[in-house]
């Protein structure tokens, strides 16, 4: 049996959207997920659930590899994606299915305590896997997770990130981990959506080096040029 989950994220919130399921009779949150169709490729069953549960339709799928549950007892793999440039719409959910969807921000999901029973828990193995790929992966873009308080915090932060970018990293999730950064800042978005729209264009070196310039000037608290 193969099904895959999807972690979302947004501009103006932080990854990932969640769902809350009944698990012993205590919530717990996962990622929209659901079984393969027939016929159906994992990276588009991916976008189908993803739409079908929360309304959301992606913009940019990522994969972040498979993970298989327990090897003596079950035949299940299980597709992991990390979706982005995510834009609203209505759900669809099957008759019997009752969700409950929230945002929350990485900071919260990746600092739970998993041992406390908190409403907050996440449910099972793969959205635990998925969030710990994703880590990974904002990792080796920039050295650290996309975490900031404040707007010149978030600013000093994405400076280095796209005055240094490696030019052989991944645009799209590069992208993704700026918005994740600053993305819910006002003052941050025209740069984010400047950058969107030049960075896969041949010249996205020097778009990188005009939205480091324009973060430094947030971090000095001089309007972005």
């Amino acid at each position: 049996m193969t099904r895959s989950e999807c972690w979302p994220s947004t501009r103006g919130a932080s990854p990932p959207s969640s769902r809350t399921t009944t698990c012993t009779g205590r919530s717990r949150q996962t990622c929209p997920a659901g079984l393969i169709d027939e016929g159906e490729q994992p990276v588009e069953a991916a976008r189908r659930e993803l739409t079908e549960e929360t309304g959301l339709r992606a913009g940019w799928l990522h994969a972040l590899g498979t993970v298989v549950g327990a090897r003596a007892t079950s035949t299940e793999r299980v597709h992991l994606f990390l979706a982005h440039a995510c834009t609203p719409g209505p759900p669809a959910l099957e008759a019997g299915e009752d969700l409950m969807l929230q945002w929350a921000t990485w900071q919260h999901l990746t600092a739970l305590d998993l041992d406390a029973g908190t409403s907050w828990a996440v449910a099972d193995a793969p959205p635990l896997a998925a969030l710990h790929r994703a880590g990974a992966l904002w990792q080796a873009i920039a050295g650290q997770q996309p975490v900031a308080v404040a707007l010149v915090e978030a600013a000093a932060v994405a400076v280095p990130v796209c005055a240094l970018r490696d030019p052989l990293a991944n645009v799209q999730a590069t992208l993704a981990w700026l918005d994740v950064l600053a993305g819910r800042f006002p003052q941050a978005t025209p740069i984010l959506a400047d950058l969107t729209r030049e960075a896969s264009g041949p010249h996205a070196d020097a778009a990188f080096q005009h939205a480091a310039q324009r973060f430094a000037a947030l971090g000095d608290d001089r309007a972005p040029a």
